[in-house]
């Protein structure tokens, strides 16, 4: 750090390398932080860092890399064993239809005009709470069906 207080590009290079020491780089990373003029050099140091040198093969370091990789050994972590039986009570779908089908068992038998008998205090004629449903479910389903 100069007497300014502000380091050089050169030093941010130094940081960016790894070649100053510990205590130091947390200096250099506190006055980051505390100092926004810190970070133009920072960052120009970076550009200085940023440019890579050019492959003289870049087909041989690309077939050398995916022939590195084709030596490496794979990993001694077996895939999960799948069960060879169907597990077709865990399936979502059936889930749902099992939920449908009690549904609509519920509706047949009247079980909502049982538990849900507050409608009728309401004074409507317009029939039962199953029926008020069941309708609503068949025009709902009804919208499904393609126009001739």
């Amino acid at each position: 750090m100069n007497k300014s207080g502000v380091y050089t590009v050169q030093e941010w290079s130094e940081y960016i390398e790894g070649r100053i020491p510990p205590n130091q780089s947390l200096y250099m990373e506190q006055a980051l932080i505390d100092n926004p003029d810190e970070m133009h050099n920072y960052l120009e140091a970076l550009d200085v860092h940023g440019e890579l040198p050019s492959l003289s093969d870049p087909t041989g370091f690309a077939d050398s890399i995916m022939h590195q990789i084709n030596q490496m050994q794979p990993s001694n972590v077996l895939p999960l064993p799948r069960s060879r039986r169907y597990r077709w009570l865990e399936h979502k779908v059936f889930h749902y239809a099992v939920a449908a089908c009690l549904t609509l068992i519920f509706l047949s038998s009247g079980l909502f005009d049982k538990v849900a008998p507050y409608h009728l205090q309401d004074g409507e004629s317009g029939g039962s709470f199953t029926e008020k449903w069941t309708e609503a479910a068949t025009s709902w389903l009804d919208n499904f069906k393609p126009k001739p």
